[in-house]
């Protein structure tokens, strides 16, 4: 129930003959057939949707036919029944008042809420009819907007058009400037190619020169040193003749039993006798038959 209406408090002892529809006169038969079609009635199990109002019923009726069929009870019951009666008619009489009173205030604020829905509808034409004068308004100044961008716009083109006839003009002039500067480049380039060239040219001269002075210097050089080296090779040939002779000479003494002490050192390039390696600064000479020994073979003979 809304917070407006005040809290009614009815009395602690259920009206018994009320909640089973009889009156105070009512026998025990009358008692179990309305309990009987009540029940049957407000039966939990055959209700769907508002079963728990109905449980609640079930359990008053439940409860009012248990007490009255106890003879005891409701003797006890019917002596007070009558101020009880008066209790719950006053009860449900201020309910009555109570209910009609929020019936009252609910149709006021029902009414109230209409009042409110029709200022608020006023509210919203009236705002509709100013936000329609705010369109109309920014739809006039976006015009303005736009005519004075279109003005601008065409102001930047006419400008854009002379800055790029500006620029044909200043693009051309550049371009006439950089085929000039081209031209003199090409032409200081070939001048720069044919110094090169003309440089070039008298530097592979002065190199063929420098190389045929220096082939010129090579040959005299390998010139004298092939003189050199033919007196070499018949000097050596004119040693060795000699040496051939002198060993020649000692071929006859077959029986020397070459000493191994006393072989003297002999400068002289001599082949050697016994194995015949050249020998080319100094040798070792048998003490009795003067044949020649390299240091090898003479430390297979001598011991010094």
């Amino acid at each position: 129930m809304d917070e407006t209406v005040p809290e009614l408090e009815p009395p602690e002892t259920p009206d018994y003959y009320a909640n089973l529809g009889l009156q105070q006169t009512a026998t025990l038969s009358e008692l179990k057939r309305a309990h009987h079609s009540l029940a049957k009635k407000h039966h939990p199990d055959k209700q769907g949707l508002g079963a728990c109002a109905d449980a609640h019923e079930f359990r008053k009726i439940r409860e009012a036919f248990e007490f009255l069929r106890d003879t005891s009870k409701r003797s006890i019951y019917d002596r007070h029944y009558p101020q009880l009666q008066q209790a719950w008619a006053q009860y449900y009489t201020f309910r009555d008042i109570v209910l009609e009173n929020e019936r009252i205030r609910q149709a006021k604020e029902t009414a109230q809420q209409m009042r409110a829905a029709e200022e608020r509808e006023r509210r919203k034409e009236e705002e509709e009819e100013e936000e329609k004068k705010t369109r109309r308004r920014a739809e006039e100044e976006r015009l303005a907007r736009e005519e004075e961008e279109r003005k601008r716009i065409k102001e930047q083109k006419e400008a854009l058009a002379q800055k790029r006839s500006q620029e044909v003009a200043r693009r051309a002039r550049e371009r006439q400037e950089r085929v000039a500067r081209e031209r003199l480049r090409m032409e200081k380039e070939r001048e720069a190619e044919r110094r090169s060239e003309e440089a070039a040219k008298r530097a592979r001269q002065d190199q063929e020169v420098a190389a045929e002075e220096r082939l010129k210097t090579i040959l005299r050089e390998e010139k004298h040193n092939a003189i050199r080296e033919n007196w070499a090779r018949m000097r050596d040939a004119a040693e060795l003749r000699q040496i051939e002779t002198a060993q020649s000479e000692t071929q006859g003494l077959t029986e020397c039993s070459h000493p191994y002490l006393g072989w003297p050192r002999k400068s002289g390039k001599v082949h050697c006798a016994f194995c015949w390696v050249f020998c080319k600064r100094f040798s070792f000479q048998c003490p009795q038959c003067h044949i020649s020994a390299c240091q090898a073979c003479k430390s297979k003979r001598c011991m010094y």
